[in-house]
């Protein structure tokens, strides 16, 4: 049985990212059988589609803080 700590929606954003970039690097190698790309391949999509959860999620959390007079205030982000 499955930890639930190896569940996607119950690693970190961090660990999750990780592991994604681990099975993207395998693929690449194309040393697998069909079946165990595709299983990499499934676990790889459930990866992204939870980093990109994860991500939306703190975005809105950021457009809450900047929130001011009832309003919401976008500002772009600049990386300098």
């Amino acid at each position: 049985m499955k930890e639930k700590k190896n569940e996607p929606g119950e690693m970190s954003f961090e660990s999750s990212l990780e592991e994604l970039e681990s099975l993207v690097e395998k693929l690449e190698k194309g040393q697998l059988t069909l079946d165990e790309s595709l299983g990499i391949f499934e676990r790889g999509m459930k990866l992204a589609r939870v980093c990109n959860q994860k991500l939306s999620k703190a975005e809105r959390k950021i457009e809450v803080l900047i929130e001011e007079n009832g309003k919401l205030k976008t500002e772009s982000f600049i990386d300098d």
